[in-house]
C-alpha cells in the first residue's frame, strides 16, 4: 500500500501557479496590470505551455496510478472477499466512490485543458481583460480537478484503513 500514500504526495506536489503579476482575482484589471500582461505576455503564454507539458504527464501519471489502485487493489480484492464469503460493505462503497471520484478527475481534466488550450490561444496583447477572465475560469477548473485529486487521495487512505482493520479480524 505504499503506492497508495505515494499517490497522495505526488498528488499534493502537483499544486500549480501561472505569472505571478496575475497572483490575486481581481474584478477589473488597473491599467498597470493591464501594461504587464501586455509587456510579459510571451513569458505569460511560455509559461502557460509549460504547465500544458506538465500537467499532461502528472495527468498520465495520476491516471495510470488510479487504474492501477483499482484494478490492482480494490476490484480484486472485492471479488476476492465475496468469492470467499466475507464481502465487506465498506469496502463496495469505497469502491464505487472512487470509479465515480475517477471518472469525475477524468471529465475535469479534459475540461481543465480546453480551458487551458483556449487561454493559451487567446492574444494577451490584444486582450488582456480576456485574457485575466479565462486565466481566473482556468484557476476555478484547476482548482476543482486539485480537489478531485485529493478526492481520490483520501478515498486510497480509507481504502487502506479499511484492508487493515479487514486484516485484523481475518
Amino acid at each position: 500500500m505504499g503506492f497508495i500514500k505515494q499517490i497522495s504526495v505526488v498528488t499534493i506536489a502537483a499544486t500549480f501557479t501561472v505569472a505571478g503579476v496575475l497572483t490575486y482575482p481581481v474584478t477589473a484589471l488597473s491599467q498597470n496590470q493591464e501594461n504587464a500582461i501586455v509587456q510579459d505576455c510571451d513569458n505569460i503564454k511560455q509559461s502557460l505551455i509549460k504547465l500544458q507539458h506538465s500537467d499532461s504527464r502528472t495527468r498520465t501519471y495520476l491516471g495510470s496510478a488510479y487504474e492501477a489502485i483499482s484494478g490492482r487493489f480494490i476490484t480484486p480484492l472485492n471479488l476476492r472477499l465475496v468469492k470467499n464469503n466475507l464481502p465487506s460493505t465498506e469496502l463496495f462503497k469505497i469502491q464505487n466512490e472512487f470509479i465515480a471520484a475517477q471518472n469525475n478527475f477524468r471529465n475535469l481534466y479534459v475540461e481543465y485543458m480546453r480551458e487551458l488550450e483556449g487561454l493559451i490561444a487567446t492574444d494577451c496583447t490584444a486582450h488582456p481583460e480576456e485574457f485575466y477572465k479565462k486565466l481566473e475560469a482556468l484557476r476555478t477548473k484547476r482548482e476543482g480537478l486539485r480537489s478531485s485529486t485529493k478526492a481520490l487521495a483520501n478515498l486510497a487512505e480509507q481504502q487502506y484503513q479499511t484492508v487493515t482493520a479487514l486484516k485484523e479480524t481475518l
